[in-house]
């Protein structure tokens, strides 16, 4: 692909993907209203405090006399830009984000009644970050693929790996996991030495992984391991070390400031989170034992992570474990990415395991690994590079079904019970008997259009013909696009005389710029 039609297809591929994360409105649950409380106090109170809206969610702090807000702050200091633009909007037409909550014992927001401003809020502050994220998942997923397979199927891999994981549900709600995974994606792409004609990252891609590598943990807390061991294990291959660590370093110190800032206003010390000020007894007791909550190895949760109905991530999309077994393939052959991003997630696994909620109380699949799960795109690109027809039908078998798995559970709601199969005590039955966006505050552009539970053809004629449309902007094989590539670098003797005719100096000025 030249660059004009690599800038197309990157801009193609963005629309298409923000338009689907778009599609849906979230649900006004624990985190998301966490989060947004955050934003709301910044841009309406300018202060960390969330006082006026505590009653909306149990992860909270009480710090001094005052409720803050437990999550990674990063999110909600991003989403605070596009908020006050939507706050000024809504208080000229005389409306503001208004909530009731239920509480049950000292259980609070067991339940929140939003009204339509409120609903409106969490849409922007979610769109704003984890669906602008989820975009940014499928796009450096893609550089990543198009450096070692085809551009085809790297664009099937970084599908699947956006729309076939649970990074898609996530996607459409104001969590921190999605941001924490395309970050960690962009630091790999940065640092990726087929990226570089040189085998050596320059000192913006370095710099720019480590502000990745940074910000990352800023979204959620966990995953500053698989960020602490991407940033080592580069420093460790180096061969200039102390340069390559003052280029992370100086990436680092932008976000890294703006977290300590917020942990030493709101906590008292940069190191210090929320979570050491939660009142909840069932999370308080938890979060006290060993590090964080991190304890020792559940048999229980490493079934439950990967096989297990209510939370497994073969289990709710299979396709991941094709995948795994490619992506260990390639880290076997020595891919660095593939080697790096394994033991990432394999980290991850280990803390997730340890956890002592391991299964991450209402969710669709096993939300804390979402960070760590980028790096299965390289194996999801080798399995469909196979010339095995077999193979290849059965990959697609269940590529299908993860997708429809995600679609499925981003319909119905992504805040899966905890303790019951996600897909067939809750997706598929409610979906099949009509039941869409069954939880508080959540909707959909399907029923703002009017389109009531038909929506969802609106959303699977979108996903098809943009997939379609992107695939015809590629080059259909290798040779196709090494014969683009070489056309693109032919170059033209310059001319001996001056004042050649017009038309021939622009041709050589074109062929010199492509």
């Amino acid at each position: 692909m030249l660059r004009g039609e690599r800038r197309r297809f990157r801009l193609v591929y963005a629309t298409w993907l923000f338009g689907v994360f778009a599609f849906f409105i979230p649900a006004a649950t624990w985190s998301p209203a966490s989060r947004l409380a955050l934003t709301r106090a910044l841009v309406e109170r300018g202060t960390l405090s969330i006082d006026a809206y505590a009653s909306s969610t149990g992860d909270r702090a009480l710090v001094n006399g005052q409720w803050l807000s437990e999550k990674a702050p990063l999110p909600s200091l991003v989403a605070a830009a596009p908020y006050a633009i939507l706050h000024d909007i809504q208080r000229l037409r005389g409306v503001r984000p208004q909530f009731h909550a239920y509480t049950s014992g000292q259980t609070p927001a067991v339940r929140l009644e939003v009204n339509h401003a409120f609903q409106q809020a969490l849409f922007v502050c979610s769109i704003a970050t984890s669906g602008l994220a989820g975009v940014g998942v499928g796009l450096f997923a893609f550089e990543l693929l198009r450096r070692r397979v085809r551009a085809r199927v790297a664009l099937l891999g970084s599908v699947l790996l956006a729309a076939g994981t649970p990074i898609f549900p996530y996607a459409t709600s104001f969590y921190g996991h999605t941001p924490a995974c395309a970050l960690l994606l962009g630091a790999l792409v940065a640092l990726d030495p087929r990226g570089s004609l040189k085998h050596v990252p320059s000192q913006a891609n370095v710099r720019l992984a480590g502000l990745c590598l940074a910000a990352a943990p800023g979204c959620e807390y966990m995953a500053a391991a698989p960020a602490a061991l991407i940033g080592c294990w580069f420093l460790l291959r180096s061969g200039r070390r102390l340069a390559q660590l003052r280029d992370l370093a100086a990436g680092a110190l932008v976000p890294v400031a703006i977290v300590a800032a917020y942990h030493t206003l709101a906590f008292g010390l940069p190191w210090r989170t929320g979570y050491s000020f939660i009142v909840n007894p069932q999370f308080k007791v938890g979060q006290e034992r060993g590090l964080l909550g991190i304890t020792v190895l559940r048999p229980a949760a490493v079934f439950g992570l990967t096989f297990g109905t209510s939370r497994g991530l073969f289990y709710i999309a299979p396709v991941a474990l094709v995948g795994l077994a490619y992506t260990v393939r390639r880290a076997v052959r020595k891919d660095w990415v593939a080697q790096v991003g394994l033991v990432g997630l394999a980290l991850l696994f280990l803390m997730n395991a340890s956890y002592f909620v391991w299964w991450g109380g209402a969710a669709a699949g096993p939300r804390h690994l979402i960070p760590a799960i980028g790096v299965l795109a390289l194996g999801l690109a080798d399995a469909f590079s196979t010339r095995r027809l077999t193979l290849k039908i059965l990959f697609s078998v269940l590529g299908i079904v993860s997708v429809a798995n995600c679609i499925g559970l981003t319909l119905v709601g992504l805040e899966a019970p905890e303790f019951r199969d996600a897909l067939f005590d809750f997706a598929w039955p409610n979906l099949l008997a009509g039941h869409v966006a069954i939880l508080p505050g959540a909707s959909n552009l399907g029923f703002k259009l009017g389109l009531g539970q038909a929506g969802a053809v609106l959303l699977l004629l979108w996903a098809g013909i943009g997939y379609w449309h992107l695939s015809s902007l590629l080059p259909r094989s290798r040779n196709h696009r090494r014969r683009s590539e070489k056309l693109a670098t032919v170059t033209v003797p310059q001319p001996a005389a001056a004042g050649l005719h017009p038309s021939v100096d622009a041709v050589v000025t074109n062929l010199h710029d492509h």
